[in-house]
């Protein structure tokens, strides 16, 4: 009730009668009046919402988002999804966090004490960012002298001596990666000092570990083949004992540089060759042979006899997919245990770096990233998201915030199928679903308008989101039709409002269309990635019967307004990991619109959202302004915090086809 009241007073009171939000930054969370200690890139009453709380002298946790271990306020280099004041606890836990994070790095240095205090804080805005904004040290100027310490400790000398490594190794796991990560020369601390010598060598008066000596003390050392477990290799060698033929594989890479690469043989003892090669530099050479039947059952019989025995074979289905389906290895529950041996090697022995995309900081495994290794063969880019490995939300009840499975509720909901409501919706970045940090998604009604005319579209293989938008119409994306550009492939089935396993509607397929320009290949931003829509034709007029949704083709206005701050939106589909469930968004963000007629925005989506609405509220009514196409990197950070958004075809690509369709 205070905080209320301080609110309205201070708008009653303080605020001219000119003050509101006319600003270009306004209605972005961050007070950008200087006044309130902002940066000054708006005029005092032109930033009137986001500096609400700072007027009133009020810092609490009302963000929605407050409590959950991460500073969201801007004005912190935050994510920017709390309103500055309204994130206190985090953020404060923050600020102390990255000033002995500071202190620590320094006297790893060696800085001396005196310079140390010099650097100061890290208070300034622009903090952490990997660039020194102090001009004290050269820096762009945009911090105030003694505010950006962190990211100016490399333009000060160390006054401590480092001694020079002699004899040093590197069996530090992120050794060998050409990055430098001992922080007496620099790097960011991940490995001890004497723990990665080559790649500190250019750092210091150091002695390269020479091949056969420090390194490679196991019997197998410099026979090409890497023998350590946690590269792929047999276990015939401890960690850390047989580097220079785990070089290579160590360092993630996967290249040509073999003297013998390109001869049309596949000289790498891993999947068979000769061994002229050491393990990851006769790629091209052994890139066919390495997923062949022979290869890949060398690697079965490396394993150890008793999981070998429990592996059993691949009869199942879906064995040799790359994804590991037994869940006895942590694999989903579609194979029968012991029938999907290939896919569940690795991860009956633990998870290994093995894959050519390993060590890419790109999770490449099943499920939780891009598909490209197997299951269990990229474990370093993969350790953030490996909790959610085969984790759902297809529970009925799930984001109602009350775990229902068994491990901790009342177990209505089957193991791992109420995934936010039992770990929370804290996500870290990840490619196979992609929410900003959070999952901020909620089961919808789908028995009521306007979710109702959103169904799920049956494809050849898989699944997409449509909306109806006619009698026999429904508006999707154009790579639910089709995979070049150059063929169509018609869904089979269309279910509205499709909840519980049950349907208020179906119809089937009779043709697709799509536009004539698309083709799968992503451009740059703006680049013509606005031709993703495609319209099915259904066999009934499904639409009469339960309604279809008009388009709204985007105004001059709107797009001024993404430009400004944003166009707050609703989005709903069915996203792979909720089931028959519809799964939506309420007030998300189009953060950009294009002269492509493709928009960015921070929707949380995920595969089977494709080809799913978005919708905005005009006079009353909701109409389509968008369809979600596909995960994009952005460039402009300033637009948005996150350095990813998800790519949509907004309405001026498609309306005219829609009403004429209709």
């Amino acid at each position: 009730m205070l905080r209320s009241l301080l609110i309205l007073l201070t708008f009653v009171v303080a605020l001219p009668a000119f003050a509101q939000d006319s600003c270009d930054y306004a209605g972005d969370n961050e007070c950008d009046e200087e006044r309130y200690g902002g940066q000054g890139y708006c005029d005092a009453g032109t930033d009137t919402t986001d500096c609400t709380l700072l007027r009133a002298g009020i810092a609490d946790d009302s963000c929605t988002f407050a409590n959950d271990n991460e500073c969201d306020e801007y004005r912190y280099n935050g994510t920017g999804s709390c309103q500055d004041g309204s994130d206190t606890s985090d953020c404060a836990a923050w600020q102390v966090q990255r000033e002995a994070d500071f202190l620590d790095r320094a006297r790893a240095l060696g800085i001396a004490e005196q310079t140390i205090n010099e650097l100061g804080n890290n208070t300034c805005r622009w903090n952490n960012d990997n660039e020194c904004d102090d001009i004290l040290y050269g820096g762009t100027g945009a911090c105030d002298p003694g505010t950006d310490a962190t990211d100016c400790l490399s333009s000060v000398s160390t006054s401590a001596a480092i001694d020079p490594l002699v004899g040093g190794d590197n069996s530090c796991p992120f050794a060998n990666d050409n990055e430098c990560d001992e922080a007496r020369y620099g790097g960011q601390g991940f490995c001890d000092a004497g723990t990665d010598t080559n790649d500190c060598a250019a750092f210091g008066d150091l002695t390269l570990t020479p091949i056969g000596n420090v390194g490679d003390t196991c019997e197998y050392a410099n026979d090409s083949e890497c023998d350590e477990a946690r590269y792929g290799g047999g276990g015939y060698c401890e960690d850390g004992t047989d580097t220079s033929d785990c070089r290579q594989l160590a360092a993630g890479l996967d290249d040509d540089s073999c003297q013998w690469s390109n001869d049309g043989e596949c000289d790498e003892l891993r999947y068979g060759g000769g061994g002229q090669c050491i393990d990851g530099s006769d790629a091209t050479d052994c890139d066919m042979y390495g997923t062949s039947p022979e290869a890949l059952a060398r690697l079965l019989s490396l394993v150890p006899a008793d999981l070998r025995t429990q592996l059993g074979d691949d009869s199942c289905q879906y064995s040799n997919d790359g994804e590991c389906d037994d869940v006895n290895f942590g694999g989903t529950i579609y194979c029968d245990t012991g029938t999907d041996a290939t896919d569940c090697r690795a991860m009956a022995i633990g998870g290994e770096d093995s894959c050519r995309w390993a060590n890419d900081n790109e999770c490449d495994e099943p499920g939780i990233g891009t598909d490209n290794c197997t299951s269990g063969t990229d474990v370093t880019d993969c350790a953030a998201v490996a909790y959610l490995r085969n984790r759902t939300d297809t529970c009925n009840t799930a984001f109602d915030g009350i775990c229902n499975e068994a491990s901790v509720g009342d177990g209505t909901c089957e193991a791992f199928s109420d995934t936010a409501d039992c770990l929370g919706r804290s996500r870290p970045a990840g490619l196979e679903n992609h929410f900003f940090g959070r999952d901020d998604r909620f089961l919808v009604d789908a028995t009521q308008s306007p979710w109702r005319s959103i169904g799920s579209l049956e494809l050849q293989e898989g699944s997409c989101t449509g909306t109806l938008v006619g009698p026999a119409l429904v508006l999707t994306a154009a790579h639910c039709v089709t995979d070049t550009g150059n063929e169509t492939l018609t869904p089979v089935m269309f279910r509205a409002g499709l909840s519980l396993g049950n349907s208020i509607g179906e119809a089937k397929v009779t043709a697709a269309v799509f536009d004539p320009s698309y083709t799968p290949d992503t451009q740059e931003a703006g680049g013509g990635n606005g031709h993703d829509w495609a319209l099915v034709v259904l066999d009934r007029n499904l639409g009469d019967e339960i309604g279809y949704l008009d388009v709204h083709e985007l105004t001059t206005a709107d797009i001024s307004q993404i430009g400004r701050s944003g166009l707050l939106v609703n989005q709903a589909g069915y996203s792979w990991d909720t089931g028959d469930n519809l799964s939506g968004n309420q007030g998300c963000r189009v953060v950009e619109a294009f002269e492509d007629n493709s928009i960015l925005h921070e929707c949380d989506t995920a595969q089977g959202d494709s080809g799913s609405p978005f919708l905005l509220n005009i006079d009353g009514e909701w109409k389509i302004i968008a369809v979600d196409s596909q995960f994009f990197r952005s460039d402009d950070q300033d637009k948005s915090p996150f350095s990813q958004a998800n790519l949509a075809v907004d309405s001026r690509a498609f309306a005219a086809a829609v009403a004429q369709q209709q």
